[in-house]
């Protein structure tokens, strides 16, 4: 399956699923960082959010925006992946796109410290450059490898990660590329990656249920480690302002982190949900998507409990989220009915 087929494949069915519900499950606490946490712990399930709102459309309808981050001009910067083309919105709302060469399928983004934008294009096998006035570099990968998560390393480098071949990879400012086999080899199905707080590159390994660790100094594979919950599906990773990581679990509808190199999940209430990226918001909370529901979590790092619940338009599949320049957080928000926006919930 192509790449096109397979996210038009995965609209229909968030489409199916975004009127099923299920019972709330039990949630966890996190006392303090260093503590046991208590996974039996219930909170109430959350509910419905009154955060103030705000979409802006995308000049280009139907193309399907996908992930988000900050970047330079503060503003933020968006990937457009039936468009091919790169977005940019500034905290009043004004977009802007700049069109790709080819069929780039363009996925993950982020930005770099040289300045610039890199992105990569699972369409090409390609990881490409903007510059903040539009001009496009492609660097080419060797072979069907798919990349998906990318982010800037301690190192200076850009990092991402092979979907289809199981690689991590890092490129140079200069275009340079490195490649690393990751030792679950084409079978853990990288997703997304991470600069963790002890400095090393941290992604997860969707297929295998593991999230894996390279350090980007000695360039080896430090230790994974397995999710409690099997076929877990983690996807997005980030780490958040208290110093841990987290990252979602798409197939078991958990949130989850890592504390004092244990992993420790929180269970959604709506467990179809499919969370997918997390970001830290100015209130002190991680925010995530929640693709297959429509929605925007929330979630109190301090203590794992699931806050107020933003519910988006039926049919809507959010994906990205960041947190701007202003305080505010953005997210991506498309749909098999051809709706392309950026929504923003305000928070200063």
């Amino acid at each position: 399956m192509n790449h096109r087929a397979f996210i038009l494949a995965f609209a229909l069915v968030v489409a199916a699923g975004c009127s099923q519900a299920a019972a709330p499950l039990p949630q966890g606490t996190v006392p303090d960082g260093s503590a046991a946490l208590n996974l039996f712990a219930v909170h109430p399930p959350a509910v419905q959010s009154s955060a103030k709102l705000k979409f802006f459309n995308t000049p280009t309808q139907g193309a399907w925006p996908e992930y988000i981050v900050a970047g330079p001009q503060h503003a933020l910067w968006f990937t457009e992946f039936y468009a091919d083309k790169i977005g940019r919105i500034t905290t009043d709302g004004k977009i802007s796109e700049f069109s790709l060469p080819d069929n780039n399928d363009v996925e993950g983004i982020t930005a770099g410290a040289d300045g610039n934008l890199w992105f990569t294009e699972p369409g090409e096998n390609a990881i490409g450059r903007i510059t903040p006035a539009g001009v496009v570099t492609k660097f080419q990968l060797n072979g069907n490898v798919s990349p998906r998560g990318i982010t800037t390393g301690p190192d200076g480098n850009v990092w991402f990660v092979e979907y289809y071949d199981g690689y991590i990879g890092r490129v140079t400012p200069a275009g340079t590329i490195t490649r690393f086999p990751i030792p679950g080899g084409a079978q853990s199905s990288p997703w997304w990656i991470t600069t963790g707080p002890d400095g090393n590159m941290w992604f997860t390994e969707s297929t295998s249920s593991t999230i894996g660790s390279f350090d980007p100094h000695t360039l080896h594979f430090k230790a994974s480690m397995k999710t409690p919950t099997q076929a877990s599906s983690p996807w997005g990773i980030m780490t958040s302002p208290d110093k841990h990581l987290w990252f979602s679990e798409r197939s078991a509808g958990k949130i989850a982190t890592v504390v004092n190199k244990k992993i420790f999940e929180f269970s959604i209430a709506q467990n179809t949900s499919y969370p997918d990226t997390i970001a830290a918001g100015s209130d002190g909370d991680l925010w995530f998507t929640e693709s297959q529901a429509g929605n925007i979590g929330r979630i109190e790092p301090s203590n794992g409990k699931f806050d107020a619940i933003v519910t988006l338009q039926q049919g809507s599949v959010p994906t990205g989220i960041a947190s701007g320049a202003d305080g505010d957080l953005y997210f991506t928000i498309a749909s098999d009915s051809g709706l392309s926006q950026i929504g923003e919930i305000v928070l200063h």
